[in-house]
């Protein structure tokens, strides 16, 4: 007896307008397995798992449940059938408890009332079955981002699903966060349930997937068991063109010094950090989430206050906790949260592009000059290849990965001599990363200090000339560029001890 089809879509047509998002979808999901669906943004994942969750209507096709055609799909047949979304951006009710949120529109009553212990019977099962436990009566806003996740995943298992859509479940999970989701949908595909994951983060994918298939332009261009897939096929399937040359970005000639950090100590986050960054060099600063790395470049850049140590920029030291002093002095700084700290997401990107660069741009007594704000925008949108090109759109209607082009072009138009990257890759599709790698690596040739912070070691083995590596909030090793993946790692969690400091 074979293995039993969970979901199937057969022929799957979606219009918009005369735009065709998806042709002749064809897609499988068995139960008990993890199947990953991959894509750059507009490839047409978001449509795909829509139609299959009854939130859009496909103008051409048929889906299958365990065998049984599903005609008119809605949301309502979706959840009968056992279908269960899991978004980025949590769907729970935050002024509400757990167990509230577990019942949402269905709750359990008994002679009129609700059974508020019947309710709690099941919340208590449903949270032991994924073997964790949390307060029931705990309101939601007062969760972390991880808790909020799983108790997304037990509102659905409570709702009986069989079939959880997982869409980006990690983008704001630490390392060990991560690890802890791992084990639970590790333990429900033990179960028998079928997941489908959605995620822009290869290592993860390789790591938790049974099977995968990548989407390009609305078309299925390949399935492979995880086993059978490597991560060159996967970029290449996604892109449709070679990588190569994005995969062998590096290796600058690096000139005399820009920044030197000596001694950096914040309380017991950043103890006595010493490092440096030459001209036209790419330093990595690798290490797992709460290891001190955020808190590091914030204190350089004079964000926030720091104890102890001295922070020279070409030689001369900068001012203590003053961030204006130290960008009018030659720093740039990208954030990890470009929504919150890097753009003001309602106005448009043309405003953003150029509110750091004001002062230089603007005439006497601070006028603004209109010509050469326009020629600098549109020099830095065609630069950037921003899509759509159109800097007049607000910041808020472009895609993540485009978001993340204006929050750099923000900081060049500064034309800064050292420029920090924290996280420059995160939640953005893999057409878009290689776009900001080429970017990042032609900064670096014009002779700027770039310092990229980045979890994601595949960022740093690409981009980085050096790289350090923090702990505990200390630098615990300097390597060289071509250190592997699994000796970064290793010096992150603490395995190894024998770097070159």
């Amino acid at each position: 007896m074979g293995e039993m089809i969970a979901l199937e879509t057969r022929g799957i047509v979606k219009n918009f307008g005369t735009n065709r998002v998806l042709k002749e979808m064809n897609f499988s999901l068995k139960s008990g397995e993890v199947h990953a669906l991959l894509g750059i943004n507009g490839a047409g994942k978001s449509t795909l798992i829509k139609i299959i969750s009854g939130a859009y209507r496909p103008d051409g096709g048929q889906i299958f449940i365990e065998g049984k055609e599903v005609r008119n799909m809605t949301p309502q047949k979706a959840m009968a059938a056992g279908i269960a979304t899991i978004y980025q951006e949590t769907s729970l009710y935050p002024k509400l408890s757990v167990i509230e949120n577990l019942f949402v529109g269905r709750r359990i009553k008994k002679a009129g009332l609700l059974d508020w212990k019947t309710m709690e019977r099941q919340a208590e099962d449903v949270f032991s079955r994924m073997g964790i436990r949390i307060d029931l009566r705990e309101k939601v806003e007062n969760l972390g981002k991880a808790a909020m996740q799983l108790v997304e995943i037990a509102r659905s298992l409570a709702a009986d699903a069989k079939i959880l859509i997982m869409d980006e479940p990690t983008a704001s999970l630490s390392r060990d966060e991560t690890t802890k989701l791992f084990e639970i949908v590790r333990k429900l595909k033990s179960e028998g349930t079928a997941i489908i994951y959605i995620s822009h983060r290869m290592e993860e994918i390789f790591e938790i997937a049974d099977r995968l298939t990548v989407l390009r332009d609305g078309v299925e261009v390949g399935t492979k068991n995880i086993r059978d897939a490597t991560v060159s096929w996967v970029t290449q399937a996604m892109l449709g063109k070679e990588t190569d040359s994005v995969l062998k970005l590096g290796g600058h000639a690096a000139n005399e010094t820009l920044l030197e950090v000596k001694n950096l100590s914040v309380g017991t986050v950043v103890r006595n950090v010493n490092f440096y960054v030459r001209k036209g060099e790419i330093v990595g600063i690798a290490g797992l989430v709460g290891s001190g790395r955020t808190e590091t470049a914030r204190a350089v850049l004079g964000l926030d206050k720091y104890d102890s140590g001295e922070i020279l920029l070409k030689g001369q030291t900068l001012k203590k906790h003053d961030f204006q002093y130290s960008i009018r002095k030659g720093m740039g700084f990208v954030p990890e949260d470009r929504a919150r700290q890097g753009l003001i997401l309602d106005m448009k990107a043309y405003f953003n592009f150029v509110m750091a660069a004001l002062s230089d741009i603007s005439g006497v007594l601070g006028i603004r000059r209109k010509e050469e704000e326009k020629k600098k925008v549109t020099g830095l949108a065609d630069t950037l290849l921003l899509n759509p090109n159109n800097p007049d759109n607000s910041a808020s209607s472009f895609s993540g990965g485009n978001q993340q082009k204006i929050v750099l072009g923000k900081w060049i138009a500064t034309d800064p001599d050292v420029l920090i990257l924290d996280e420059p890759t995160c939640g953005v599709d893999v057409s878009a990363k290689f776009e900001i790698y080429k970017l990042i690596d032609r900064l670096a040739n014009e002779g700027k200090g770039i310092v990229v912070i980045s979890s994601d070691l595949t960022d740093i083995e690409i981009l980085a000339d050096r790289i350090y590596v923090m702990r505990a909030g200390e630098i615990t090793a300097e390597v060289k560029r071509g250190t592997d993946k699994e000796t970064l790692l290793a010096y992150e969690i603490g395995g190894d001890e024998s770097a070159q400091k």
